[in-house]
């Protein structure tokens, strides 16, 4: 006698629904110098003071360096340029003026000792920095220099000042 086997089979159909998703990048360029979440916050200081109290400070070039003072955030090549808000510096407690001719400003990569070569600020933008190359966070140092003049011994003795303005840009 013969035995029948009797298979049953159980297939399972599960049915269900499928969706597409379609994810875009856009990028634009950005440059960006130093403010939060653009290139990083830079550490240095906003403001640079010499102070001529001493013989040997109006004889001597005197220099201030500032550390990590501005910091980029680039997606294409970039120059970094400098311009002074106003043609001169102005005195805080009067109408004295001393020329913007005074004052050099050079930049290094950060951490660096190869400075640029020295600008004198205008109201016009000027290269103080090229080359820049992309980046998410470039850290730059500046270097200010006034040399002995006589127009500092001969001005009053007062305080000046001026802004300067950093801007990055497309190269």
């Amino acid at each position: 006698m013969f035995a029948t086997l009797l298979c049953v089979s159980m297939v399972q159909v599960v049915y269900g629904q499928s969706r597409d998703v379609t994810v875009n990048v856009e990028l634009r360029d950005v440059l960006s110098g130093g403010g939060t979440g653009d290139g990083g916050t830079a550490t240095g200081s906003n403001n640079v003071a010499f102070l001529f109290d001493t013989e040997a400070k109006y004889r001597q070039t005197q220099t201030q360096v500032v550390a990590d003072q501005l910091r980029v955030l680039a997606t294409r090549n970039y120059n970094i340029n400098v311009k002074a808000q106003t043609p001169t510096f102005t005195s805080t407690t009067s109408s004295s003026t001393l020329p913007l001719s005074i004052l050099k400003v050079s930049t290094a990569l950060n951490g660096t000792t190869s400075f640029s070569t020295a600008v004198v600020p205008t109201t016009v933008d000027q290269v103080v920095y090229t080359g820049g190359v992309p980046t998410l966070s470039q850290g730059f140092d500046f270097k200010y220099e006034i040399e002995p003049n006589v127009l500092l011994v001969q001005a009053p003795k007062e305080q000046y000042n001026v802004v300067l303005t950093y801007t990055v840009v497309a190269n």
